[in-house]
């Protein structure tokens, strides 16, 4: 990598334990920032801090982050504040899918993906905006092209990714004076666990699965967590710096329509 736009950046990752999180946890160490991984299986940050290069690791610590606990998640800001003097970057990230037709879905598991996709995202966000009141910083929430337009078949989380792009904009505008960004990466299907059990909830073959997403997507791949990873370092760097209550796809000309 020819430059470290991150030097010295203080970050927070939520679900960094696997797939997007542990991409950008990753890239984010790579690009010279301390990092606090948190996961609700401490085990997978573990794993994902033991796989980068040795001397990257003094600039990480692991935690176990429940999103849905509020003393949790201000217990993690607070450590990164005490840790390492401030928090310029907050990444929530953490998410959880339910598949299903909304007709058969549950409330008790609609409650769950909310309580994760989008209360998860407003705790880290609250507090993570209190720590940057006083120098600014950038906060970016992992949303979805299922967030964009409606999709059947996948419960309560399209919604909850919607539900969370108002939640963006809405800190964009409260933290413009305060200099704090925030921005959403909204990916169509990608490489990843989630992706995994969605097309096993399905009920389809490994084959069939993949080539019922790439009809979704122009470039005729799906997305790999390091295309995320890549977009997420530039949103939360200073070269964004005017780049705020966005949402940008990363989604292999998703979003502009159908290919023949």
């Amino acid at each position: 990598m020819s430059e470290r736009r991150l030097e010295g950046k203080r970050a927070l990752i939520t679900g960094a334990g696997s797939g997007l999180g542990a991409a950008m946890a990753v890239r984010f160490l790579a690009e010279g920032a301390r990092v606090l991984l948190t996961d609700v299986g401490l085990a997978g940050a573990e794993a994902v801090l033991a796989g980068v290069p040795a001397e990257q690791r003094s600039a990480a610590a692991v935690r176990k982050l429940d999103v849905t606990r509020e003393e949790e998640v201000a217990a993690a800001v607070a450590d990164v504040v005490a840790r390492w003097g401030g928090l310029d970057i907050l990444v929530a990230n953490a998410g959880i899918g339910s598949p299903g037709f909304l007709a058969d879905l549950p409330l008790a598991e609609w409650q769950r993906v909310l309580d994760v996709n989008l209360t998860g995202v407003f705790l880290c966000a609250r507090h993570a905006f209190r720590a940057m009141r006083a120098a600014g910083g950038s906060i970016l929430v992992t949303s979805s092209v299922a967030g964009l337009h409606g999709t059947a078949g996948l419960g309560a989380y399209g919604p909850s990714k919607a539900a969370v792009l108002q939640l963006v904009e809405t800190l964009a505008l409260e933290g413009a004076r305060l200099r704090i960004r925030a921005n959403a990466l909204c990916p169509a299907w990608t490489e990843s666990p989630m992706v995994d059990a969605f097309v096993r909830g399905l009920g389809l073959g490994a084959e069939e699965g993949r080539r019922r997403l790439l009809n979704d997507i122009p470039l005729r791949r799906l997305g790999r967590p390091e295309d995320v990873a890549a977009a997420a370092a530039y949103l939360v760097s200073d070269e964004a710096a005017f780049v705020t209550g966005v949402a940008l796809p990363v989604d292999g000309g998703h979003m502009a329509g159908r290919a023949p």
